[in-house]
């Protein structure tokens, strides 16, 4: 089971071969023991991008109306990785110390419970919403409970209406914010979140990034355009506006970003004719 639930790509994720020493460090720094599962699939691929990307669930949220969005695992590190909950949980309001964050795509986060028992669940929270809701009784059922695809009555993209004038403000300062501060890796998970607002955010986010210093993120970016040039589209991004975005691309320094805007120019010109 386990090697169907990571890409076969190295990415930002992995964080070398986990050590005991290593372990003990985050587990005092973090104050818990992390469940035995978890450490066991660490040591087999030390965090790392999830093919199996939702969790069922009844309850409807923001990303949709029954199943919540896990993008990835976070690694055990001592600089980044489940490490990461420290910073975050400052960053975000999120007072208990008895949640550590396994995965996120703020406001919204993946979360180990430790506030009622040892043995933690596993939680989904949206800091904005102010939302809580409890996936799994342990890390090995959330594990599981993961699928690769899911009939998701997803909140749709183009209605506008989904957002209030004070959210799309909100969201629009986050996207200036994250572009000027984040990481590439960083970027990329506010931009799946952004995914599921509307399609003017989309837009802004996709200029945003397509014109960003650090050329790694102009290959997050065409994680999602190389969709759009296969007819995925859905009308969010014009055709001629995703030309221009692709031929810009294939120059990139970035070379897998390259390779994705050559292939995606030729899934283009099979679909498109400008």
């Amino acid at each position: 089971m386990d090697l169907q639930l990571w890409e076969e790509h190295i990415d930002d994720n992995l964080k070398g071969e986990l050590n005991e020493e290593t372990l003990q460090k985050v587990e005092r720094q973090l104050q818990v023991d992390l469940p035995e599962s978890y450490i066991n699939l660490m040591k087999k691929r030390n965090g790392f991008y999830l093919t199996k990307k939702y969790y069922p669930t009844t309850i409807p949220n923001s990303w949709g109306k029954n199943s919540v969005y896990v993008n990835e695992l976070y690694g055990i590190d001592e600089d980044s990785g489940l490490i990461d909950t420290l910073y975050l949980r400052s960053e975000w309001g999120i007072r208990s110390k008895k949640l550590v964050i396994i995965s996120a795509e703020p406001p919204t986060f993946i979360c180990l419970d430790y506030r009622r028992r040892k043995n933690p669940s596993v939680i989904f929270i949206d800091v904005e919403a102010n939302q809580e809701i409890k996936l799994a009784k342990t890390f090995g059922e959330f594990l599981k409970g993961l699928v690769e695809e899911i009939n998701e009555d997803e909140i749709d993209p183009s209605e506008d209406s989904l957002l209030t004038t004070q959210q799309t403000e909100q969201y629009y300062a986050n996207i200036d914010d994250i572009i000027l501060k984040g990481k590439p890796a960083d970027i990329d998970r506010y931009f799946v979140k952004i995914l599921s607002t509307n399609n003017e955010l989309i837009r802004y986010m996709v200029e945003k990034m397509r014109r960003h210093e650090k050329p790694k993120v102009q290959y997050y970016l065409m994680t999602f355009l190389m969709e759009c040039a296969e007819g995925n589209n859905k009308g969010i991004i014009e055709k001629e506006y995703l030309f221009e975005v692709l031929n810009e691309i294939s120059n990139s320094k970035n070379k897998d970003a390259t390779d994705f805007a050559i292939y995606s120019l030729k899934e283009f010109n099979k679909r498109f004719r400008i």
